[in-house]
């Protein structure tokens, strides 16, 4: 049993009998579930761009509220990727919060628990930390310097991106939030491009596994 307790935010969009459906978005949660538990979840949030299949829109719905057993006013319809993002930093009600799209696999690679992870945030002053889709390897713009917090090791980097991450809450009110630009509903775009000066931190060491696994839209099985 965990002390902390974090809201988890879910963005998806409506191509409902298409490539992807609740399913998917069960799949990740699951995957998530068996690395971290589940204990620490305050509440469970879905944020909808309704595009490409706008006609489907309330099927999807009611199957993401059964498939996740949320209620239906958590479920959020939205324009776009952006405006999604900016509803669920001001909807939530915790000081972190994860910011999960919805076709993911968490990876074992990822060993420390989600009240852990918080406390380094805290400790470390992270606003922003994600979990790596490649091994932990600098790029010309995603430059890894290592560090230690409580022991543990994480990567600092210049930039920010929306793989799977947690952020401090209430420093997205205050700074980030106004860099956000919404780019209309079948967009994804307005979150990282406007993000690239923004400092972040990396789960885990130099060269430390990858920690997710892009599904690209398709269950795990059918990879």
């Amino acid at each position: 049993m965990t002390n902390i307790s974090v809201d988890l935010n879910i963005f998806t969009n409506c191509t409902h009998e298409k490539s992807d459906n609740a399913n998917l978005i069960t799949s990740t949660v699951n995957t998530m579930k068996e690395v971290f538990g589940d204990s620490w979840i305050n509440n469970i949030r879905v944020f909808v761009d309704p595009q490409p299949n706008q006609q489907n829109l309330n099927n999807y719905v009611d199957d993401i509220v059964k498939d996740l057993k949320i209620s239906r006013d958590m479920v959020y319809i939205t324009d776009g990727l952006a405006d999604g993002y900016l509803k669920s930093i001001y909807h939530c009600e915790t000081d972190y919060i994860f910011q999960l799209e919805h076709d993911w696999n968490f990876l074992p690679s990822i060993t420390h628990d989600m009240e852990f992870i918080v406390k380094c945030m805290k400790d470390g002053d992270m606003k922003h930390l994600r979990f790596n889709k490649r091994n932990n390897i600098s790029t010309s713009t995603d430059i890894l310097t290592e560090v230690e917090i409580n022991g543990a090791p994480f990567c600092k980097t210049p930039v920010r991106s929306n793989n799977p991450h947690l952020i401090d809450r209430n420093s997205y009110i205050s700074e980030t939030a106004k860099l956000i630009r919404v780019c209309g509903a079948g967009s994804s775009d307005g979150i990282e491009r406007f993000l690239l000066k923004a400092n972040g931190f990396v789960y885990g060491c130099k060269g430390y596994e990858q920690q997710i696994q892009h599904t690209d839209g398709r269950l795990s099985g059918n990879m």
